[in-house]
């Protein structure tokens, strides 16, 4: 993030924050804890150990105040804080790419719809959802054409 002091831009990254935190935040209880980190490998193929996804969330809080920490999860307002602390923009563009790049399952350079019912039948990604919330999706991604979204599609709509 460039330190020119933009609100806007700093307003723009606290969003975009807070909006993977929400996706990472997989049974919605405005919290982030090693379960929900084990769901998120576990969708992109990786098993972690929850005693790893533990470790990482006291080694997150514990960056923060420095301290050893018996807290389990992390909260929006921690996770922003972090993602503050160790997340630029050029990093942001880089985990953006990654996600998009994941997201599009046959590396065409758009995420189609095809590309998220591949990944909605091979992985728990999108089991949290319901039809309806899914269908939402889909039209989100389908709101930009009938071939999906590309690239810098994804970073407007994750944006927002």
């Amino acid at each position: 993030m460039s330190t020119n002091g933009n609100t806007n831009d700093h307003a723009r990254f606290d969003r975009a924050v807070e909006e993977a935190f929400f996706l990472l935040d997989r049974d919605h209880n405005r919290s982030i804890g090693p379960e929900d980190f084990c769901a998120i490998a576990r969708s992109i193929g990786i098993e972690l150990d929850p005693n790893e996804a533990l470790l990482l969330v006291r080694t997150a809080l514990g960056e923060q105040t420095d301290e050893a920490t018996r807290e389990t999860t992390l909260t929006v307002d921690q996770y922003v804080t972090l993602m503050l602390r160790h997340v630029g923009s050029t990093e942001l563009n880089d985990e953006l790419r990654r996600t998009f790049d994941a997201l599009d399952r046959d590396h065409d350079g758009r995420i189609s719809r095809e590309d998220v019912d591949r990944l909605r039948r091979e992985s728990d990604f999108f089991d949290h959802l319901d039809d309806e919330q899914y269908d939402l999706i889909i039209k989100e991604l389908l709101s930009h054409g009938t071939n999906g979204i590309n690239f810098d599609q994804f970073v407007k709509l994750m944006m927002q």
